[in-house]
């Protein structure tokens, strides 16, 4: 990467800014390579944990009682009467 002058300084005074622009680049591709080692890493981490450990079969239906979960109807019960509405079935 080129440092030059991009501002109306005078030329030694922009010169004097090359080393911290410098100092700038060098320490963003320290910081992207430390970020990409890292993910690297917890990557290889995360899939070792995924393939290596077994998940916990846990059977929740063995005590359960199916038969109260479906409830079959008679087909030989008769339907119930209506209620006869109050004060129409009765006189006096």
């Amino acid at each position: 990467m080129s440092f030059s002058d991009f501002s109306s300084w005078p030329r030694e005074q922009e010169q004097s800014f090359v080393v911290f622009e410098q100092k700038q680049a060098e320490d963003r591709k320290k910081a992207l390579m430390f970020g990409g080692i890292a993910g690297a890493i917890l990557l290889v981490f995360m899939v070792g944990i995924y393939a290596g450990v077994e998940p916990e079969h846990k059977d929740y239906t063995k005590d359960m009682n199916m038969s109260n979960l479906s409830k079959k109807q008679k087909a030989d019960a008769p339907a119930p009467a209506p209620a006869a509405p109050a004060g129409e079935g009765e006189k006096k």
